[in-house]
């Protein structure tokens, strides 16, 4: 299966946290950079994760034509103290609670779909979906 850039830095982040379900628990873009190239060899790039995929980052589209370009994903929260969004922050995953500090057209997917990723990573999606998106 091919999967998108964009899921697996979610699988990356997803593999650095699990099975923990703190706030609290983030890391930096080096250590999800580092993450996907280990798990996947492959690279991501600076923009993908700091804008594309951060929650509370407003949706980079085509000012000429605004229904196209940027991603409306909510992957990833990126955090100092684990609960207020923040540009310096480590990420962690998206949380419910996260809602609040929702960027501009920011409304799409907090995880991949486990139809689009390998079976092998289907455990990340269920612990995430039952467990880590609703605590706070």
């Amino acid at each position: 299966m091919s999967m998108t850039k964009m899921d697996k830095t979610w699988i990356a982040v997803a593999s650095l946290i699990y099975p923990e379900t703190s706030s609290n628990k983030a890391f930096s873009s080096k250590d999800v950079m580092t993450k996907v190239t280990t798990m996947f060899d492959e690279k991501i790039n600076y923009a993908l994760l700091n804008s594309h995929l951060v929650s509370s980052k407003d949706r980079m589209y085509d000012k000429n034509n605004p229904s196209r370009g940027g991603s409306r994903n909510r992957y990833v929260f990126k955090t100092i103290d684990g609960n207020t969004p923040h540009n310096k922050g480590k990420f962690r995953l998206y949380k419910k609670v996260d809602r609040q500090y929702d960027g501009f057209e920011k409304t799409g997917k907090i995880c991949p779909q486990k139809e689009d990723i390998n079976s092998e990573y289907y455990y990340l999606v269920d612990w995430y979906l039952n467990q880590y998106q609703n605590v706070d």
